[in-house]
């Protein structure tokens, strides 16, 4: 698709805008109640040493606040929670998530949405419910008919379908509207940000600068709601990374195979902790196109990143979306990428009022 980019920033715009310290060991001796204490204490600090050993932080950007945080993990520890994630997501304990829709470009995934719909349409066809019009175009197998006819059959016969088929097509409608809102000029906009130039090009037609959008190759990384056992592990990081009371709203394990990608967005949190447990040997980079220059952050495993998707400019009471950390997950051009993201929520503090930037709240 091409379209000219001369609005791109506004096009963004408008498209966007849509802590547990280590206890300190006493020296006394007490009742063995206390002894348990600190045995538990002691435990406690030696899976934290696994998590993080020493707290290492490396300021990448100010504006959008952005800090590398290499070895957040040890390597065996993310080997060990990397494993934990292949095992629940083979043993289906590591759900999908519901909210996002990896397969949107998907293909494949239309032609297989309409086989589905036809199997549903298929008793009122027989006994020639529908329309002729809307019989002939199914049967002449013309792009969009399916839906068509099932969006009619509906309005008229609602009593020949179950909730589920009702489910199914309406799951089908709003990966539909969502494939049509990027392949809209603001998403084409959007798009044109992403630092993969195998799929994002631009050319000159009449003096302007036009993008074109390779949507066949565009396969988005899959998604699962990370289990309990393995967020446990991995919520103690906050506190010892950021000062003040902060919510997981959102965690989420994102698995690249070869080939797929993330799209240019803005996380809608405070705060975001990137986990890498499995790096791509070649390409699957973040990336933050509006920056000057554009920034490419590599993933290793073990590593960490902290960005900041708000800014707290008129007071942390009165936060709001800060568009220049729009960022996306570069293709993955060889093996797989896994990460854990862990979106942040920031509640409150008793020294807010000194925070003039979101890098007063972190630790180190």
């Amino acid at each position: 698709m091409l379209i000219s980019c001369s609005s791109v920033v506004v096009s963004v715009l408008v498209a966007i805008a849509s802590g547990f310290p280590a206890a300190n060991p006493s020296k006394r001796r007490g009742d063995a109640g206390e002894q348990q204490q600190l045995l538990l204490g002691a435990q406690k600090r030696r899976q934290s040493t696994q998590l993080r050993h020493h707290l290492v932080i490396h300021p990448v950007s100010s504006e959008p606040a952005i800090l590398a945080l290499p070895s957040l993990l040890t390597k065996d520890k993310a080997k060990e929670i990397h494993a934990e994630i292949e095992l629940a997501i083979s043993e289906g304990t590591a759900e999908p998530t519901e909210s996002y829709q990896e397969d949107v470009f998907s293909k494949t995934k239309r032609e297989d949405e309409d086989d589905v719909l036809r199997s549903i349409l298929r008793p009122l066809v027989e006994d020639a419910s529908l329309p002729s019009s809307c019989i002939s175009a199914l049967q002449r197998g013309d792009e969009g008919a399916p839906l068509e006819a099932f969006v009619h059959a509906f309005t008229n016969h609602k009593d020949r379908f179950t909730e589920e088929d009702v489910i199914v097509a309406a799951n089908i409608i709003q990966r539909r509207k969502a494939a049509d809102r990027w392949k809209s000029e603001d998403g084409v906009a959007i798009m044109s940000l992403s630092l993969d130039t195998d799929i994002v090009s631009g050319q000159v037609v009449d003096g302007e600068t036009v993008i074109d959008v390779d949507w066949d190759a565009v396969s988005l990384g899959k998604r699962y709601e990370v289990p309990r056992n393995i967020l446990e592990q991995l919520d103690v990081l906050v506190p010892r990374l950021l000062r003040g009371k902060w919510r997981t709203k959102d965690a989420t394990i994102v698995k690249y195979v070869e080939g797929d990608l993330q799209v240019p967005h803005v996380d809608p949190c405070d705060a975001t902790i990137l986990l890498c447990l499995r790096s791509g040997d070649e390409g699957g980079d973040t990336c933050f196109p509006l920056l000057d220059p554009p920034l490419r952050l590599l993933n290793t495993e073990g590593d960490g990143l902290l960005f900041f998707s708000s800014e707290i400019g008129k007071g942390i009471e009165n936060r709001s979306r800060n568009t220049s950390s729009l960022h996306h997950g570069g293709r993955v051009l060889s093996c797989e990428k896994i990460v854990v993201q862990l979106m942040l929520e920031f509640l409150h503090s008793d020294e807010s009022e000194l925070y003039e930037s979101w890098l007063d709240v972190v630790r180190g």
